[in-house]
């Protein structure tokens, strides 16, 4: 039975080492690990059965954890009673008190020894049980690249949704230029920085210490400060924090960025690290899918090109997906033209046509939404049948 320790200097790990020395055992400890990617390294190349770690260990995470897992590793935990989180919510179940002794480690291994490793969530939330609450709907909305108002829609599909009465929140996922919070007049932080933290980490605090309280009682949780923030969003603590959003609030909408092609997966320490995994996870753990196309010629060709390609990326997903036209141009004829390009081109009709407002410069300088600016906009008018659409 071979293993890898990493304890980070506690006081078990030589004692319980040595105890393993014994032959009888039949444990082989590969290495003791001093850090994070020493421990990553070894595992991923030598393949052992269990890593025995110290719980106490602050890289010790949902991700760290899901790794080790996909590649067959089973983790053990090293408990001296000053871990302060439930570690079975980073996907580990086995424990053992730090005063065990080199038997009951090998008698835990050896009872271990047959089992399938403990699951971990891969990219799409579980399905609720029956007999658990019922969880929020998630509305992802999402476009090509070229603003073409992905997040003014996303704004005021949620505030739409909590003036009637919905519990709401708007999660601001783009991981190139997230802008929510500077369009509500909201700070930023805390983020989803934080919330990945917390979620990776297992909770150590609950989700409703990130959100802030945005216009008509919908809650909002900021996006990234800074771009270049992106790799503290790690795909296993994303997955967490929609799971964690959508079991505390009716609906769920989550702005994100334009990108979807698998980005190269870049490795430190041999974790992987996607920017356009906010998006990708969150297209496909969606209810519905809004893709936001502008309504020029330009931005139609742009819709169209955009759903052609989450077809060829992610052709599960595109089966959720709605179009929605904004700054549609008054002019009949020329709507018309949009929504025949779309038909044509995409197999189904658009969901909704939101005309040009001219108020919305407005409504950004001020940071409010365009319900506080002009409750009787037709563009809100365009946008209740959407609403309706999408959250029932």
């Amino acid at each position: 039975m071979r293993i890898v320790t990493c304890a980070g200097g506690a006081r078990w790990e030589a004692p319980l080492v040595r105890g393993l020395q014994r032959h009888e055992l039949g444990i082989e400890l590969v290495r003791r690990c001093v850090d994070h990617g020493e421990l990553l390294g070894v595992a991923l190349r030598d393949q052992p059965r269990f890593a025995v770690i110290a719980a106490e260990l602050p890289w010790l995470d949902r991700d760290l954890v899901g790794t080790l897992h996909d590649h067959g590793v089973t983790v053990v935990a090293v408990d001296s009673h000053s871990a302060s989180r439930p570690l079975d919510r980073i996907g580990v179940a086995h424990q053992l008190p730090s005063d065990a002794n080199a038997d009951d480690l090998a008698g835990l291994l050896h009872r271990l020894g047959g089992d399938e490793s403990p699951s971990i969530a891969r990219a799409v939330p579980s399905v609720a049980e029956p007999g658990k609450a019922v969880r929020g709907r998630m509305v992802a909305v999402w476009g090509a690249a070229g603003a073409p108002g992905r997040t003014t829609v996303a704004i005021h599909v949620a505030v739409e949704a909590a003036r009637r009465g919905l519990r709401v929140l708007l999660i601001d996922g783009d991981a190139w230029s997230a802008s929510i919070a500077q369009m509500l007049d909201l700070d930023e932080a805390p983020s989803v920085a934080q919330a990945a933290r917390l979620a990776g980490e297992g909770w150590r605090q609950p989700l409703e210490t990130c959100l802030q309280e945005g216009p008509s009682g919908c809650s909002v949780l900021p996006g990234l400060a800074r771009a270049e923030l992106w790799p503290e969003v790690r795909e296993r603590a994303w997955i967490a924090v929609l799971d964690a959003a959508r079991d505390a609030r009716a609906v769920v909408v989550v702005d994100v960025a334009a990108p979807i092609e698998e980005d190269e997966e870049l490795a430190f320490d041999r974790v992987p690290y996607r920017r356009n995994l906010m998006t990708l996870t969150t297209l496909a753990a969606a209810d519905e899918v809004l893709l936001v196309a502008g309504g020029d010629p330009i931005g139609v060709r742009r819709g169209i090109v955009a759903h052609r390609t989450l077809s060829d990326v992610r052709p599960d997903v595109i089966r959720n997906v709605r179009i929605v036209v904004n700054r549609v141009p008054r002019a009949a004829r020329r709507a018309q033209d949009c929504s025949s390009q779309i038909s044509e081109w995409t197999g189904r009709p658009p969901l909704a046509f939101l005309p040009s407002d001219p108020l919305f410069e407005r409504a950004v300088w001020e940071g409010r939404p365009l319900h506080a600016i002009a409750p009787r906009s037709p563009w809100l008018r365009e946008l209740g049948g959407l609403v309706t659409a999408v959250t029932t």
